[in-house]
């Protein structure tokens, strides 16, 4: 053992290092990659639409403002959205609906988006209706979104009890493998919308809200079916929706016509915008679970301790979680891994570990990152890696479908081309006194 910790702690040799293979900065490119984006309007809709070669599949999100719902609904989007392609149609069971989809599409899901938006203001929040089909099936696929929109049935109360069950046994089952995922919206529920949002929909508010909804269906059927309803009637509507389209711009004019006739089947109204009242108190909290492991978290705003905003902060909290918080949480406390992120909108900085044997010890390291940054100055080697590192993580590879929709939520969140350049160039830019002077809000966390 004692050998074990010496090597642990013991530096790697620079030569040794050397002999690894890497980039260098100039191997970078200085420009962000523009994703093309043209705004327009089919049937009073804002439609996003982005010209990309996807050897002949047509990518189509419909999207539905949460905003028109009152707040206590918010859990039951998850649901909301399975039932939707789970429960059937007025004229197709749900085995001839999938049957349906299957053969005709390369698939229709449902997915949720909550992001902070750039310069604060009340979160994006949408529920998409997605789907993909080859340019000449994408009549079929409309098709199906019509019905799966409009004639979905919520009268199945088995069927919708048994998939409030599967989701409680999955949130239940998900406490101990993805504990540092409970964590972390835990602690991002308390900083701001956007995290509370989450918490609702995905945390562990929605197990707790699970458990008593399969109480309620089984003793109240009625009232839960007619939520299910009311959200229906309140989020289908043309007043507040939005639609999101990647394909190539020579199939834009057929793909537009059949988009203009499922859209016009759907209501229009005018629907009041609700005003949400999240309970954004900070407190320190335990969680008790049955493992024999631990995931411990701390976080903390750093816009309220007086940071500025700056590219370097990527640098600086990937450096960190590969150096300080893998060696002496991961390498030296036991713990499967650890983490650090910041979020550039909303201010917050987290920490989290992965099946960690310690908690105190881990939170103590936590708290050393200021001392760590200051004692030990990053050489140039290491933040040159550093450096490239994060712009790995910016530039990413993504399908077309991917780089489809993360267009669409730079558009809803506000983040512009010259915001992520601006960031690059200050990535690119970062020296090692940045380092230094992060320290500092770090001692304040």
């Amino acid at each position: 053992t004692t050998e074990l910790k010496r090597l642990q702690e013991k530096p790697d040799a620079p030569e040794d290092l050397a002999k690894l293979p890497r980039l260098q900065l100039s191997d970078l490119e200085r420009e962000v990659k523009v994703l093309p984006l043209e705004e327009a309007a089919v049937a009073e809709v804002p439609v996003l639409y982005h010209d990309l070669f996807t050897n002949g599949i047509a990518y189509l999100d419909v999207g539905f403002d949460l905003r028109v719902l009152p707040q206590e609904l918010l859990p039951y989007l998850p649901l909301f959205g399975r039932a939707l392609l789970e429960m059937g149609t007025e004229r197709e069971s749900f085995v001839e609906l999938q049957q349906r989809i299957g053969a005709q599409t390369g698939g229709v899901w449902t997915q949720s988006l909550v992001g902070t938006k750039l310069g604060g203001g009340p979160a994006a929040s949408w529920l998409f209706l997605r789907g993909k089909a080859m340019v000449d099936r994408v009549a079929d696929l409309m098709a199906i979104m019509r019905d799966v929109l409009l004639e979905s049935r919520f009268d199945d109360r088995e069927r919708f009890l048994q998939m409030a069950l599967e989701e409680r046994a999955g949130e239940e089952s998900g406490l101990v493998p993805g504990g540092h995922r409970v964590v972390s919206m835990r602690l991002r529920a308390q900083f701001d919308e956007t995290g509370w949002i989450s918490e609702q929909m995905r945390g562990l508010s929605y197990l707790f809200f699970l458990r008593r909804l399969v109480d309620e269906i089984e003793s109240d059927w009625p009232a839960v079916r007619a939520r299910l309803e009311q959200i229906r009637t309140l989020l289908v509507n043309r007043q507040d929706m939005l639609c999101n389209a990647t394909l190539a711009g020579s199939d834009r004019a057929s793909f537009e016509k059949g988009l203009g006739a499922l859209l016009g089947e759907l209501p229009s109204a005018e629907r009041a915008v609700q005003t949400w009242t999240p309970s954004l108190v900070a407190a320190d909290e335990g969680l008790m679970v049955p493992a024999q492991v631990n995931y411990v978290g701390k976080a903390a705003n750093l816009f309220d301790l007086g940071y500025e905003l700056d590219g370097s902060s990527a640098v600086i909290t990937r450096y960190l979680a590969t150096t300080w918080l893998w060696d002496r949480v991961r390498v030296q406390g036991g713990a499967y891994g650890a983490f650090c992120s910041f979020d550039p909108f909303s201010g917050v900085l987290s920490y989290v570990s992965y099946r960690d044997p310690n908690v105190l010890e881990t939170l103590g390291i936590y708290d050393g990152s200021g001392g760590f940054l200051r004692e030990h100055p990053i050489n140039d080697d290491e933040l040159t890696k550093a450096i490239i590192g994060t712009i790995g993580d910016f530039d990413a590879y993504q399908l077309p479908d991917a780089k489809g929709y993360t267009s669409m939520i730079r558009h809803l969140t506000g983040i512009d081309d010259g915001y992520r350049q601006q960031m690059r160039d200050e990535v690119l830019a970062t020296s090692a006194d940045r380092f230094g002077a992060f320290a500092a809000v770090l001692d304040e966390v």
